[in-house]
């Protein structure tokens, strides 16, 4: 991972990497907000892919996760999907929203 995309993902990866596995998350959904205004580059495209997958697999399965990260807000589109955990989780979430990458996570192909 080049350092460029290393420095404009770290929150973010830091939330992933760091809070998620113990079930908190408290600048998460901020630290996506923020890079979703980004105009990155390719490499930080697949970085984020693989960082978003990453979220989304803990979120789906993370059994202790802290209330707060599944409270939706309703304040922010349903494009932007980490706003929406606890409709993710609960399954409800209009699938057809995701990134196809996230979707494969989401609703698995039979």
């Amino acid at each position: 991972m080049a350092n460029q995309s290393n420095d404009r993902l770290r929150g973010y990866r830091v939330e992933i990497d760091f809070m998620l596995p113990s079930g908190d998350g408290v600048l998460l959904r901020e630290s996506r907000t923020r890079i979703a205004t980004l105009m990155l580059t390719v490499s930080e495209q697949r970085d984020l892919q693989e960082l978003d997958e990453m979220a989304l697999e803990m979120i789906l399965d993370h059994e202790d996760l802290q209330p707060y990260l599944l409270e939706d807000s309703k304040d922010y589109p349903l494009t932007q999907w980490w706003w929406h955990l606890g409709q993710l989780r609960a399954g409800t979430y209009p699938a057809h929203l995701l990134p196809p990458a996230l979707r494969v996570i989401y609703q698995p192909l039979v």
